[in-house]
C-alpha cells in the first residue's frame, strides 16, 4: 500500500466526493464544528486523493484533490474562513473510496439510512462485491445489509417521510416490500395519517404497520381460487411457487410473516383471478353452462357487505343461507342435479373479483326439492341432509297452522263480542263525550294492521282504514262500544303481547266476560272447534263422518243470536242479546291417513299454497287463555 502523503492544502484546491453517502448535513452541529475549528483550528487531517481523469472536465482547472473522508471538517474550515486544510494524500481507486467511505460513515450515529443503502449499492455496482461480502467488510450480517438495500425500492414519498423522520426504517422497510408504487403511497398514508406520508397524526408502531400491511397488502396463496401452479394462466408471471414476489423467495427479508406462500403482489394475484374465471366462463359455455356476469351480474345481486352471495331469482348451491336447512342446497340436491344432468348457472361475484358463484333458479330449486322429499317418502333410508329438509317443512308448517288457529279462534271472539255488544239496548255508564274521546286515543295509537282489520269488520272499506275508523269515531252514537272494540282488537294478538306483565288478550277476554258471562267458556270452546276444524280439514268425506272432529258448517248452525246481526250495518239492533251457544265437545281426534294429509298439504303451504298445516292441533291447546286460570276479571262499570 503506497505511503499517504500528510500536506496542508489550500481549500480551493479540494472539491467533495460524488459519491459520498452523506447527503445531509445537520445545520446547527456544523456551526459548531465551524465554533470550534475558529477556536483551535483541525484537530484531524481530511482524507483526499488525487482528482481522477473522469472529473477533470468537469471542474475548476485549480482543483487538484478529490475528498474521500472528512466532507464536513472542509465544509466547516470554509465557514471559518481558513484558506488550508491539513490532509493526508493517497492513491486510490473507485473501489477502494467507496469502501472507505461507507465505513468510515458507519461510524457515525447521524447517518440516515438510505444514505447507508446508497452507499452499499454504489459499493457493488463499482466493485465485485456481493452483498454478503459487503457485510463482512463492514461486519454486518447478510440480512442487514438487504434490508439496508430494499429501502431503495422506496417511492419518492416514502423516502422523504423517512428523511424526515415521519416514519421509522423499520416501518419504511415493511412499505418497501410492496412491489407496487401506487400502493406504497396508499400503505404509507394509512400508516402515517396523510397521504403524502407527511403525517397529521402520530404513526403507527412497527408491529401495528407489519400486522396492517400482512392483513391489506399481502394475500394467502392456500386461498387463492386458482391453481398457484399454472405458467400459463399469467404467462408474463409465471407460477406462484418459484415467483419471486413470494414471502418464501426471500425468508430473512420477510421473516416475520409465518407462511412462506404467501403473495406480495395484490396486483398479480387479482390479475391472476380475473384470468381463471374467464377460463371458468369458456369451459362453462363450452358445456352449455349459463354464465352471467359483468353489469347484468351486479344489477342480479341483493346487496349485502358480507357473507356470502345472494341474486335475485336465484339460490346459491353452497350457501346454507340459500337453503330451507342449515345445510347448503348441494348436499341436499346434488344427488338429483347430477342424475337429472342439470347444470348450474355461473353468476359473477358481486364483491370478490374473478370468482364464479354456481345457482340455480328458484324455480328449479323448488321442483328439485319437491322431487326429494318424493324421494324421501318412498324411500326407507333417507340421508341426514333431506331428512333435516322434511323435519324444518313439517316444523314451519305446524308453527303456521298453529298460529292461524290462535289467531283464528280470538278474531272470532271478537267478532261475536262485537255484533253481541253492538246489539245492547243497555246505555253507555259514562258520558258521550267521555266515550268519544277516549275512543279517539285509542283509534290514533291503533296499529295499521289492526285498523284494516276493524275496517272490515264494520264495512268501512280498505282505503286509509285508520282515518275512516277516526271518522266514524267522530259521528258515531255508540262511541264508548267502539272504543271497547278497539281496545279488544289490540289485545287480540296470538303473539306474545306487548306487556308481558298483562295477562295476554287481557282486554279481549275482560270485555268478553263482561258481555258473555257464564256462558264465556263454552263459547270459546265452540269457536275454538269451529276454528281448528277450518285449519285442520278432515281428509275426506268418509273420514269426516266417522270422525268426532267439528267441522265449520255445524258450528255455524249452532251459533247464537248474537251472530246474526252480522249482516246488518254498526249501531243496527240484532235479535238477541248475550245468547249462549250450545255446548260442543272440547276436544276430538284426528285419524292417522287424516293427519299424513294434512301434513302433506301443509308443507304445500309454506311453499305458497293455502294456509294449511301438517298435524292435529287440538281444539283447546294447553296454552291456550281460559277465564278461570289465565284472566284476571276486573270489575266492570255500571
Amino acid at each position: 500500500m503506497t505511503t499517504p502523503t500528510f500536506a496542508h492544502i489550500p481549500l480551493a484546491h479540494i472539491t467533495a466526493s460524488l459519491t459520498n453517502p452523506r447527503k445531509t448535513f445537520d445545520a446547527p452541529k456544523l456551526a459548531e464544528l465551524t465554533e470550534s475549528i475558529r477556536a483551535s483550528g483541525v484537530h484531524q487531517p481530511i482524507l483526499l486523493r488525487p482528482l481522477p481523469g473522469d472529473r477533470v472536465a468537469e471542474t475548476d482547472r485549480a482543483v487538484q484533490y478529490e475528498i474521500v473522508a472528512g466532507e464536513r471538517r472542509y465544509r466547516a474550515c470554509q465557514a471559518a474562513g481558513l484558506d488550508t486544510i491539513p490532509a493526508m494524500i493517497r492513491p486510490l481507486t473507485d473501489a477502494q473510496v467507496l469502501e472507505i467511505q461507507i465505513i468510515e460513515n458507519l461510524q457515525r450515529d447521524d447517518l440516515l439510512e438510505l444514505e447507508e443503502a446508497e452507499g452499499y449499492e454504489a459499493l457493488m455496482r463499482h466493485s465485485t462485491l456481493t452483498a454478503d461480502q459487503v457485510g463482512e467488510k463492514i461486519g454486518k450480517s447478510r440480512s442487514y445489509v438487504y434490508a439496508r438495500l430494499k429501502l431503495l425500492d422506496l417511492c419518492p414519498e416514502a423516502r422523504t417521510a423517512l428523511r424526515q423522520r415521519t416514519i421509522p426504517a423499520s416501518v419504511a422497510l415493511l412499505v418497501a416490500r410492496i412491489p407496487d408504487h401506487k400502493l406504497q403511497i396508499k400503505a404509507l398514508g394509512e400508516i402515517t395519517g396523510r397521504p403524502d406520508g407527511y403525517g397529521g397524526r402520530e404513526a403507527m408502531s412497527h408491529r401495528a404497520a407489519a400486522r396492517h400491511l400482512q392483513a391489506n397488502y399481502m394475500l394467502r396463496l392456500a386461498d387463492a381460487r386458482f391453481p398457484i401452479t399454472a405458467i400459463g394462466l399469467l404467462p408474463q408471471a409465471g407460477s406462484c411457487s418459484t415467483c419471486p414476489k413470494r414471502t418464501g423467495a426471500d425468508p430473512d427479508l420477510f421473516a416475520d410473516v409465518k407462511s412462506a406462500n404467501t403473495c406480495i403482489d395484490p396486483a398479480c394475484y387479482h390479475a391472476k383471478e380475473e384470468a381463471h374465471a374467464a377460463a371458468q366462463v369458456q369451459a362453462a359455455q363450452a358445456k352449455g353452462q349459463t354464465v352471467i356476469a359483468g353489469k347484468e351480474a351486479a344489477e342480479m345481486a341483493i346487496g349485502n357487505t358480507w357473507g356470502p352471495p345472494k341474486f335475485k331469482g336465484y339460490k346459491c348451491l353452497d350457501a346454507a343461507e340459500d337453503s330451507p336447512t342449515n345445510v347448503p342446497l348441494r348436499k341436499i340436491i346434488g344427488p338429483i342435479l347430477k342424475a337429472e344432468g342439470i347444470q348450474p348457472t355461473l353468476i359473477a361475484h358481486p364483491r370478490n373479483a374473478g370468482e364464479m358463484v354456481e345457482c340455480l333458479p328458484n324455480e328449479v330449486v323448488s321442483r328439485l326439492l319437491k322431487a326429494v322429499e318424493g324421494q324421501a317418502a318412498a324411500a326407507k333410508t333417507v340421508t341426514k341432509e333431506v331428512k333435516a329438509l322434511v323435519d324444518e317443512k313439517k316444523a314451519k308448517a305446524q308453527a303456521k297452522a298453529q298460529h292461524q288457529y290462535e289467531q283464528g279462534w280470538r278474531d272470532t271472539l271478537l267478532e261475536d263480542t262485537w255484533y253481541a255488544l253492538r246489539d245492547d239496548a243497555d246505555t253507555d255508564g259514562w258520558s258521550t263525550d267521555v266515550h268519544r274521546l277516549l275512543a279517539l286515543r285509542a283509534a290514533h295509537r291503533l296499529h295499521q294492521a289492526d285498523a284494516t282489520k276493524l275496517a272490515k269488520l264494520l264495512a268501512l272499506g280498505q282505503v286509509a282504514p285508520q282515518a275512516a275508523l277516526i271518522d266514524l269515531v267522530k259521528t258515531s252514537p255508540m262511541p264508548g262500544r267502539l272504543h271497547l272494540l278497539i281496545l279488544m282488537q289490540e289485545a287480540s294478538s296470538a303473539n306474545d303481547p306487548d306487556y308481558p306483565s298483562h295477562p295476554a288478550n287481557e282486554a279481549l277476554m275482560l270485555i268478553a266476560q263482561a258481555v258473555w258471562q257464564e256462558r264465556l267458556s263454552t263459547i270459546i270452546q265452540e269457536i275454538k272447534a269451529e276454528i281448528h276444524a277450518t285449519v285442520w280439514p278432515p281428509a275426506d268425506e268418509a273420514g269426516a263422518k266417522n270422525s268426532s272432529a267439528p267441522h265449520a258448517p255445524a258450528a255455524q248452525a249452532n251459533r247464537g243470536a248474537g251472530e246474526g246481526a252480522k249482516s246488518g250495518k254498526p249501531g243496527a239492533k240484532g235479535t238477541g242479546k248475550k245468547t249462549a251457544r250450545p255446548a260442543v265437545p272440547a276436544a276430538a281426534t284426528v285419524g292417522e291417513q287424516e293427519a299424513r294429509q294434512g301434513i302433506a298439504a301443509a308443507m304445500q303451504s309454506v311453499e305458497g299454497g293455502p294456509p294449511v298445516a301438517d298435524a292435529q292441533a287440538p281444539p283447546q291447546p294447553a296454552g291456550a287463555l281460559t277465564i278461570g286460570d289465565k284472566v284476571k276479571i276486573l270489575p266492570t262499570a255500571t
